[in-house]
Protein backbone atom coordinates (compact mmCIF):
# COMPACT_ATOMS: atom_id res chain seq x y z
CA UNK A 1 0.00 0.00 0.00
CA UNK A 2 1.31 3.55 -0.82
CA UNK A 3 -0.02 6.22 1.24
CA UNK A 4 1.64 8.93 -0.78
CA UNK A 5 -1.29 10.37 -3.27
CA UNK A 6 1.24 11.33 -5.51
CA UNK A 7 1.86 7.09 -5.86
CA UNK A 8 -1.42 6.30 -5.42
CA UNK A 9 -3.08 4.41 -8.39
CA UNK A 10 -6.44 4.45 -6.74
CA UNK A 11 -5.46 8.66 -7.09
CA UNK A 12 -5.44 8.46 -10.57
CA UNK A 13 -8.62 7.03 -12.14
CA UNK A 14 -11.29 8.94 -13.24
CA UNK A 15 -13.30 5.90 -13.51
CA UNK A 16 -12.96 4.52 -10.74
CA UNK A 17 -13.93 7.89 -9.21
CA UNK A 18 -17.32 8.04 -11.31
CA UNK A 19 -18.27 4.42 -10.25
CA UNK A 20 -17.37 4.90 -6.55
CA UNK A 21 -19.58 8.19 -6.04
CA UNK A 22 -22.49 5.94 -7.99
CA UNK A 23 -21.70 2.85 -5.42
CA UNK A 24 -22.05 6.01 -2.58
CA UNK A 25 -25.59 6.54 -4.09
CA UNK A 26 -26.44 3.18 -3.84
CA UNK A 27 -26.24 2.35 -7.24
CA UNK A 28 -24.77 -0.23 -8.63
CA UNK A 29 -23.90 -2.71 -5.69
CA UNK A 30 -20.99 -4.92 -5.92
CA UNK A 31 -21.38 -8.48 -5.13
CA UNK A 32 -19.11 -8.75 -3.18
CA UNK A 33 -20.69 -6.39 -0.81
CA UNK A 34 -24.08 -8.08 -1.01
CA UNK A 35 -22.56 -11.32 -0.13
CA UNK A 36 -20.65 -9.72 2.85
CA UNK A 37 -24.04 -8.49 4.90
CA UNK A 38 -25.69 -11.99 3.73
CA UNK A 39 -22.74 -13.39 5.70
CA UNK A 40 -22.31 -10.80 8.59
CA UNK A 41 -26.43 -10.86 8.86
CA UNK A 42 -26.39 -13.70 11.60
CA UNK A 43 -23.87 -12.03 13.46
CA UNK A 44 -25.77 -8.60 13.20
CA UNK A 45 -28.94 -10.07 14.04
CA UNK A 46 -28.36 -11.88 17.34
CA UNK A 47 -26.30 -8.90 18.45
CA UNK A 48 -28.79 -7.17 21.65
CA UNK A 49 -27.66 -3.91 20.63
CA UNK A 50 -26.25 -2.48 16.77
CA UNK A 51 -22.36 -4.08 16.63
CA UNK A 52 -19.89 -1.65 15.92
CA UNK A 53 -18.10 -2.66 12.53
CA UNK A 54 -15.36 -1.88 10.42
CA UNK A 55 -14.78 -1.65 6.85
CA UNK A 56 -11.28 -1.90 6.61
CA UNK A 57 -10.39 -0.50 2.78
CA UNK A 58 -14.00 0.87 2.16
CA UNK A 59 -13.38 3.25 -0.72
CA UNK A 60 -16.27 5.44 -0.66
CA UNK A 61 -18.07 3.69 1.98
CA UNK A 62 -20.45 2.34 -0.19
CA UNK A 63 -20.72 -1.16 1.82
CA UNK A 64 -22.83 0.96 4.07
CA UNK A 65 -26.12 0.44 1.54
CA UNK A 66 -25.59 -3.08 1.65
CA UNK A 67 -26.01 -3.85 5.29
CA UNK A 68 -29.29 -0.27 5.53
CA UNK A 69 -30.86 -1.54 2.37
CA UNK A 70 -31.30 -4.80 4.23
CA UNK A 71 -32.31 -3.55 7.64
CA UNK A 72 -29.25 -4.22 9.48
CA UNK A 73 -28.51 -1.77 12.23
CA UNK A 74 -24.80 -1.46 12.79
CA UNK A 75 -22.48 1.25 13.55
CA UNK A 76 -20.68 1.57 10.70
CA UNK A 77 -16.61 2.87 10.32
CA UNK A 78 -14.26 3.00 7.67
CA UNK A 79 -11.47 3.14 6.57
CA UNK A 80 -9.55 3.63 3.83
CA UNK A 81 -5.94 5.06 2.29
CA UNK A 82 -7.34 6.80 -0.65
CA UNK A 83 -8.10 10.69 0.18
CA UNK A 84 -10.69 11.09 -3.20
CA UNK A 85 -12.41 8.45 -2.36
CA UNK A 86 -12.85 9.01 1.31
CA UNK A 87 -13.71 12.78 0.23
CA UNK A 88 -16.49 11.09 -2.42
CA UNK A 89 -17.83 9.21 0.57
CA UNK A 90 -17.72 12.03 2.82
CA UNK A 91 -19.73 14.19 0.54
CA UNK A 92 -22.65 11.50 -0.39
CA UNK A 93 -23.23 9.52 2.36
CA UNK A 94 -24.45 12.24 5.35
CA UNK A 95 -27.37 12.35 2.46
CA UNK A 96 -28.47 8.50 3.39
CA UNK A 97 -27.76 8.14 7.23
CA UNK A 98 -23.99 7.92 7.49
CA UNK A 99 -21.86 10.76 9.46
CA UNK A 100 -18.91 12.27 7.20
CA UNK A 101 -16.44 11.60 10.31
CA UNK A 102 -17.54 7.92 10.32
CA UNK A 103 -14.69 7.71 7.02
CA UNK A 104 -11.34 7.88 8.12
CA UNK A 105 -8.36 8.20 5.70
CA UNK A 106 -5.77 6.62 7.08
CA UNK A 107 -3.50 3.49 6.47
CA UNK A 108 -3.82 0.27 8.13
CA UNK A 109 -1.82 1.13 11.06
CA UNK A 110 -4.42 3.43 11.93
CA UNK A 111 -6.88 1.38 13.47
CA UNK A 112 -5.40 -0.26 16.67
CA UNK A 113 -6.97 2.85 18.21
CA UNK A 114 -10.22 1.38 18.72
CA UNK A 115 -12.45 -1.44 19.10
CA UNK A 116 -15.17 -3.05 17.01
CA UNK A 117 -17.42 -5.50 17.17
CA UNK A 118 -17.56 -6.96 13.61
CA UNK A 119 -15.02 -6.18 10.79
CA UNK A 120 -14.72 -6.94 7.46
CA UNK A 121 -11.69 -6.08 4.52
CA UNK A 122 -13.10 -6.69 0.84
CA UNK A 123 -10.69 -7.30 -2.27
CA UNK A 124 -7.24 -4.93 -0.15
CA UNK A 125 -5.16 -7.41 1.05
CA UNK A 126 -4.09 -8.17 -2.75
CA UNK A 127 -2.63 -4.71 -2.44
CA UNK A 128 -0.74 -4.99 0.27
CA UNK A 129 3.12 -6.24 0.63
CA UNK A 130 1.93 -8.96 2.78
CA UNK A 131 -1.04 -9.88 4.24
CA UNK A 132 0.66 -10.25 8.20
CA UNK A 133 0.37 -6.86 8.90
CA UNK A 134 -2.92 -5.53 7.71
CA UNK A 135 -4.03 -8.70 9.65
CA UNK A 136 -2.19 -8.37 12.30
CA UNK A 137 -3.65 -4.70 12.98
CA UNK A 138 -7.39 -5.98 11.97
CA UNK A 139 -7.57 -8.37 14.85
CA UNK A 140 -5.87 -6.08 17.28
CA UNK A 141 -9.16 -4.40 17.34
CA UNK A 142 -10.61 -7.63 18.73
CA UNK A 143 -13.06 -8.06 16.30
CA UNK A 144 -14.82 -11.15 16.98
CA UNK A 145 -15.82 -12.09 13.52
CA UNK A 146 -13.75 -10.77 10.44
CA UNK A 147 -15.23 -12.00 6.65
CA UNK A 148 -12.40 -11.38 4.49
CA UNK A 149 -12.82 -11.49 0.34
CA UNK A 150 -9.90 -11.80 -2.00
CA UNK A 151 -7.44 -13.36 -4.20
CA UNK A 152 -6.85 -16.47 -2.82
CA UNK A 153 -5.38 -19.11 -4.74
CA UNK A 154 -3.69 -22.44 -4.70
CA UNK A 155 -0.05 -20.37 -4.14
CA UNK A 156 1.26 -17.39 -3.42
CA UNK A 157 2.45 -15.00 -6.19
CA UNK A 158 3.86 -11.76 -5.53
CA UNK A 159 3.22 -9.29 -8.30
CA UNK A 160 4.94 -5.86 -8.52
CA UNK A 161 2.90 -4.55 -11.87
CA UNK A 162 1.17 -1.38 -13.91
CA UNK A 163 -2.28 -1.22 -13.93
CA UNK A 164 -2.51 0.07 -17.34
CA UNK A 165 -5.98 2.00 -16.97
CA UNK A 166 -5.15 4.63 -14.95
CA UNK A 167 -5.41 8.68 -16.47
CA UNK A 168 -3.35 9.76 -19.24
CA UNK A 169 0.50 10.37 -17.43
CA UNK A 170 0.39 7.80 -14.58
CA UNK A 171 0.11 4.47 -16.13
CA UNK A 172 3.63 3.86 -15.41
CA UNK A 173 2.52 3.53 -11.34
CA UNK A 174 3.00 -0.16 -10.06
CA UNK A 175 0.92 -1.39 -7.65
CA UNK A 176 1.60 -5.34 -5.79
CA UNK A 177 -1.84 -7.56 -7.06
CA UNK A 178 -0.75 -10.35 -5.54
CA UNK A 179 -2.37 -13.75 -4.21
CA UNK A 180 -2.47 -15.46 -1.40
CA UNK A 181 -2.47 -19.01 -0.38
CA UNK A 182 -5.33 -19.62 2.43
CA UNK A 183 -4.20 -21.98 3.80
CA UNK A 184 -1.16 -19.68 4.88
CA UNK A 185 -3.95 -17.13 5.85
CA UNK A 186 -5.72 -19.51 7.96
CA UNK A 187 -3.11 -20.68 9.65
CA UNK A 188 -2.28 -16.74 10.98
CA UNK A 189 -5.41 -16.49 11.77
CA UNK A 190 -5.83 -19.50 14.05
CA UNK A 191 -2.52 -18.04 15.99
CA UNK A 192 -4.92 -14.93 17.14
CA UNK A 193 -7.62 -17.61 18.10
CA UNK A 194 -9.60 -17.41 14.95
CA UNK A 195 -11.50 -20.32 13.26
CA UNK A 196 -11.65 -19.71 9.27
CA UNK A 197 -14.10 -21.37 7.06
CA UNK A 198 -13.54 -20.73 3.76
CA UNK A 199 -16.63 -19.90 1.34
CA UNK A 200 -17.23 -19.97 -2.25
CA UNK A 201 -17.39 -16.10 -4.13
CA UNK A 202 -20.69 -16.44 -6.14
CA UNK A 203 -19.37 -14.14 -8.88
CA UNK A 204 -16.55 -16.27 -9.93
CA UNK A 205 -17.99 -19.47 -8.20
CA UNK A 206 -14.08 -21.05 -8.22
CA UNK A 207 -13.21 -20.05 -11.35
CA UNK A 208 -10.26 -17.20 -12.34
CA UNK A 209 -11.48 -13.56 -13.41
CA UNK A 210 -8.83 -11.53 -15.24
CA UNK A 211 -8.62 -7.82 -13.62
CA UNK A 212 -6.81 -5.38 -15.44
CA UNK A 213 -5.66 -8.25 -17.00
CA UNK A 214 -4.27 -10.20 -13.81
CA UNK A 215 -5.63 -13.70 -12.30
CA UNK A 216 -7.69 -13.79 -9.43
CA UNK A 217 -9.43 -16.42 -7.66
CA UNK A 218 -11.61 -14.48 -5.63
CA UNK A 219 -13.10 -15.75 -2.45
CA UNK A 220 -13.88 -15.69 1.06
CA UNK A 221 -12.58 -16.54 4.37
CA UNK A 222 -15.20 -15.87 7.76
CA UNK A 223 -12.68 -15.85 10.74
CA UNK A 224 -14.66 -16.46 14.25
CA UNK A 225 -12.82 -16.09 17.69
CA UNK A 226 -13.38 -19.24 19.79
Amino acid sequence: MIPDPQFNIWEHSANVRQLYARRAHGLDEMDAAAQCAAILAPHINQALSPPSFLDAGCGSGYLWHSFKSRGLAMEYHGLDYSPSLIDIGRSILPQYGLPAERLVCGSIEDIHYQNFDLAAMLNTLTFCPDFRQPLDRLVSTGARVIAIRDNFGPETVMRWETDGYLDEGYNHLKAYWNQWNITEVKDFLAEYGYESIELPDRRVNGAMELVVGKPYYWSWLVAVKK
